[in-house]
């Protein structure tokens, strides 16, 4: 493997290393159809193995302009992503869910292979090679539109169809621990409220039975002040 001592071969190194992950995604690219429930799913990852084949004449095409022969080193992101889908995958039964699976795995790799794409037409564009950068950017809206679509498909039925089945394979479904929970917290929420006016009923009336109290000793007194008074004056009149 050739020292990296430029931009220029750094650039060289991305795309070669594009080239396996590309090759290697072709490979599993029919096997993702294969195995999809969905429809939608399984048209998706077939158009995008049509699309994965032009990203691979895409990038010798840039490496002939880098003055390059196009060759490959081994994408270990690329293999250790696949291998964690297929994985995942063979372990969920057939359905939604094995399609939400599958779709997890897929947008992993557009993900990578959009910041891979995004990195590499930087560096064109920094270098000059404008060829080169708009073959990168074409590919790059490409592995954008196909995370767009599979974000869709996940938003549009499987996320929920799984989530489905999910909750009929289980006793007590999320909705119903959720119900239930919420039953408990609004019982709950209802006993305090209920102790907290009892509480505040309680001062009130404490309250009132001490100002009623207060009312009715000054009352008292006043009355003895006043029979107290009349004395005093029926007496001087004598």
């Amino acid at each position: 493997m050739a020292a990296v001592d430029s931009l220029h071969a750094h650039l060289v190194e991305e795309l070669t290393d594009l080239r396996d992950a590309e090759t290697q995604l072709t490979q599993a690219l029919p096997k993702l159809a294969q195995f999809a429930t969905s429809k939608a799913l399984r048209t998706a990852f077939q158009k995008h193995l049509k699309e994965t084949r032009t990203h691979l004449t895409r990038i010798d095409q840039a490496l002939r302009a880098l003055g390059e022969k196009p060759s490959s080193e081994t994408c270990e992101a690329m293999k250790g992503l696949l291998k964690e889908g297929e994985k995942h995958m063979k372990k969920a039964p057939a359905g939604a869910l094995r399609d939400a699976v599958l779709i997890t795995g897929a947008q992993k790799v557009e993900h990578y292979e959009m910041a891979s794409y995004g990195t590499a037409r930087t560096y064109a564009q920094v270098l000059g090679e404008q060829q080169v950068a708009r073959l990168l950017e074409q590919t790059l809206n490409e592995e954008k539109a196909a995370d767009r679509t599979l974000t869709d498909i996940a938003e549009g039925s499987v996320n929920e169809e799984a989530a489905e089945e999910w909750q009929s394979q289980s006793e007590e479904g999320p909705l119903m621990r959720s119900a239930g929970w919420a039953g408990r917290t609004g019982g709950m929420a209802v006993r305090q409220l209920t102790r907290t006016v009892r509480r505040a009923a309680s001062a009130v009336g404490m309250a009132q039975d001490r100002s009623t109290g207060r009312s009715s000793r000054t009352s008292s007194s006043r009355g003895q002040q006043r029979s107290m008074a009349r004395r005093r004056a029926t007496t001087k009149k004598r």
